[in-house]
């Protein structure tokens, strides 16, 4: 059951309205009035984007009412069959759709931030999950997980074309308010490293969802926003590189072996995905589906 106390107790410690959750997590103000009364579970997808945006643990959030099934043969799914992966790529729902109706090989992709993605991951509760981070500085791999180079991508401050502002420093000396992300989130973590090596620190904003959320709403409120290079372009703001990101997919036991990993890789190796991917903006597929360790036998 839902600790719907936490829930509520969360949401109004980060000063969120219940409809400034449901906008950050990309679900309905009903839904989020619905679980603080107590009287609904959201599915799994949702609660992994409500539990990013809180900066909670799904479990202390939900318990064990938002569970994965399992096949028979214990591989964990959102549906049985399915291959299911956790992240934030916004290329990840163009495999998706390569796959729809592939049957056991049909892919799932559920927005979460680089830490919700692998938490849920080292629980058993994804496939796979996406992980971001500067060249260099991923998290340490769980043991035994397999890993597959994705691509990398730019990530700093996007400004929309009213504001005058043009460097971070200047943004953090007029006080500019940032759309930033969840604290566990990649790219909140580069806009603190960057904020601190200026010796200042981002005005509290706005709390997106994902990086083309966080691009949506500066552009339409006329401020920055921490977000990638390709989500910055697709919404028209004047990009201000921060850091550079590789980007990886990360397979646990549950995902190896399953027929979805083999169909993955296809598409990820094929020009059609890279061809879609690039016109997104930002990606540099150079080795896109390139195995980082031993591939699966």
């Amino acid at each position: 059951m839902t600790d719907r106390i936490a829930f509520r107790a969360r949401r109004v410690q980060l000063g969120l309205t219940q409809a400034g959750l449901a906008a950050a997590a990309g679900v309905s103000r009903q839904l989020v009035v619905a679980v603080e009364a107590g009287v609904n579970t959201p599915a799994v997808d949702a609660a992994l984007r409500l539990a990013a945006v809180l900066d909670a643990d799904v479990e202390a959030l939900f318990g064990g009412a938002v569970t994965t099934t399992r096949a028979g043969d214990g591989r964990a799914g959102i549906t049985e069959g399915c291959f299911v992966i956790a992240g934030c790529d916004p290329a990840l729902r163009l495999a998706e759709t390569s796959l729809a109706g592939a049957g056991p090989a049909s892919l799932v992709a559920l927005d979460a931030t680089t830490d919700t993605a692998l938490a849920a991951l080292c629980d058993g509760g994804v496939h796979a999950a996406v992980a971001h981070g500067p060249h260099g500085g991923l998290p340490t791999p769980p043991p035994g997980t397999r890993r597959m180079h994705l691509a990398s991508w730019q990530v700093g401050i996007g400004l929309a074309p009213g504001c005058e502002l043009r460097t971070l420093e200047e943004c953090l000396d007029r006080g500019l308010s940032i759309v930033q992300r969840q604290e566990s989130a990649a790219a909140q973590q580069t806009l603190r490293r960057a904020a601190a090596i200026l010796g200042g620190a981002p005005a509290p904003g706005l709390v997106a969802s994902g990086h083309n959320d966080a691009a949506r709403a500066a552009a339409a409120l006329g401020t920055a926003a921490i977000t990638t290079e390709g989500a910055a372009t697709r919404h028209g703001l004047h990009f201000i590189p921060l850091e550079s990101h590789t980007v990886e997919i990360w397979f646990g036991e549950a995902g190896l072996g399953h027929p979805g990993l083999d169909a993955l890789g296809e598409v990820l190796g094929g020009a059609s995905f890279k061809r879609s991917a690039k016109r997104l903006g930002g990606y540099d597929l150079t080795s896109c589906g390139d195995w980082l360790t031993d591939p699966p036998i």
